[in-house]
């Protein structure tokens, strides 16, 4: 009688926490990020119902028996493993609301009534948001949080419309003072920008003074006390205290409105009705959207800059990352001080005063992106994170191989950023060297002049 063969199935990887152990104990085990990633798309695609019938069962060996090669079999495979994509049992969990009212920091109101209990009712919103650390509130993804960033972002935009108009009637004011008033009719878009720029040297002065104030006894800031080591030393269960939450907090606001402003300076939107033209081919050939006198020069950096901000501010809040996000915040605050100011003296055209503030521009821009951001913040992401959370911490080295490429990348394109920012700023310099004259090229594609000319034609 012939021998029958029967098709090996794969035996069924370790269940996740005897993987982790595993990886811990031997950390060359662990596949390359693209793999570890193709197998988490993979993983969470079999977990989507209509999928899930489709990838064999997991008694089967799941989607992995499958595979040729060997390329399913734990811990050799390179899509053998499997892991989590949070830290799981390694983290204290948020302190939401309804935990804090359980706690004995929490005013009873259920033995209150009327005034009283409205009284106690605030009393614990106003404890939660601003007495405890590790809220929520720290996590931008949590719903909460964003419900808070959402009003915070309307709040800023309420703000910037009532102040604006007379930001900009300030800047028109300084400009006939300094030009005469024939000075307004060239110089429109300057006033609108001016307006901008007073608010945006109100925010970072008043962001880079609380930060400076509540981050100067930090840990991570003092090399006496470890310096950047205590980035990652008991990461992830850095207590978040409500300063940094709110900080967090209100950065993102602030930056989700930039990108909105940016967008809304550099387009010119007609609102028309589509059912008045002939057919949709008519409708689609006419532009709607064009770009607007105001756009700045250095747009497409801006808005990179921008959407990588955005993400690495929403990752480092769930991922835990505050401490360092609150550094990255800090020295762009502060190089952004000098850079409103020679913006704004480059506006009304005060040359002396634009001179002094770009020399001021230009050291900062040198010391706080050019040093402290890849030779300090940087350099700390790729050469002690890994020793402190995975080798000395409990991080699933899986879950570090995995996404760590993704902040390198992200942190990286800024350093690439600030040094692009830094050679038009050469440039800026050559040109007021050369001719005397300060064109800012990061408003204008082809300098103030060239942009002025083509107004005129």
């Amino acid at each position: 009688m012939a021998k029958q063969h029967t098709a090996k199935v794969s035996k069924p990887p370790p269940p996740l926490i005897e993987q982790k152990r595993l990886r811990q104990k031997d950390r060359t085990i662990v596949p390359s990020a693209p793999y570890l990633l193709v197998s988490k798309i993979v993983d969470v695609s079999c977990d989507l119902p209509v999928v899930s019938n489709i990838c064999p069962a997991d008694t089967e060996g799941g989607w992995r028996s499958s595979l040729p090669n060997g390329w399913g079999e734990f811990p050799t495979g390179k899509l053998s493993h499997s892991y989590s994509s949070y830290f799981g049992d390694d983290i204290v969990a948020d302190v939401s609301y309804g935990d804090f009212l359980q706690s004995e920091n929490a005013v009873d109101v259920s033995k209150l009534s009327g005034s009283d209990a409205i009284s106690g009712t605030l009393t614990n919103y106003y404890n939660f948001a601003f007495n405890t650390s590790t809220t929520t509130l720290c996590d931008l993804t949590n719903p909460l949080a964003l419900c808070i960033l959402l009003a915070l972002v309307v709040m800023v935009r309420i703000i910037k419309r009532f102040f604006l108009p007379k930001f900009s009637a300030l800047g028109l004011r300084l400009g006939r003072s300094a030009h005469g008033p024939e000075w307004e009719v060239d110089n429109e878009e300057r006033i609108v920008k001016f307006g901008e720029y007073v608010y945006r040297l109100c925010y970072h002065s008043a962001v880079s003074l609380y930060g400076l104030w509540y981050f100067y006894d930090k840990s991570w800031w003092n090399n006496s006390m470890g310096g950047t080591k205590n980035l990652w030393i008991l990461h992830p269960n850095h207590p978040v205290e409500p300063g940094m939450a709110w900080y967090y907090l209100i950065q993102s606001a602030y930056n989700v409105d930039a990108m909105l402003s940016l967008m809304e300076l550099s387009f010119s939107m007609e609102w028309v009705n589509p059912f008045a033209y002939s057919s949709a081919l008519e409708f689609l050939e006419k532009e709607h959207i064009k770009w607007s006198p105001t756009i700045r020069g250095d747009f497409r950096e801006m808005m990179a800059h921008h959407i990588v901000t955005n993400v690495l501010i929403f990752g480092s809040s769930f991922y835990r990352f505050t401490r360092i996000g609150s550094m990255i915040f800090l020295v762009h605050d502060l190089s952004d001080v000098p850079i409103d100011m020679s913006k704004l003296a480059n506006f009304v055209k005060w040359k002396t005063t634009t001179i002094i503030c770009f020399v001021f521009m230009v050291l900062m821009w040198i010391v706080t992106r050019l040093v402290i951001f890849p030779f300090v913040i940087f350099r700390s992401v790729l050469f002690e994170s890994y020793e402190f959370m995975v080798i000395k911490g409990p991080l699933d080295p899986a879950l570090y191989e995995a996404y760590c490429y993704i902040f390198y990348l992200l942190l990286g394109s800024l350093v690439l950023l600030h040094v692009t920012w830094f050679l038009i700023l050469l440039r800026i310099g050559w040109t007021l060297v050369r001719k005397g004259e300060t064109h800012d090229y990061s408003e204008h594609k082809s300098g103030e002049a060239q942009h002025a000319a083509k107004k005129r034609d």
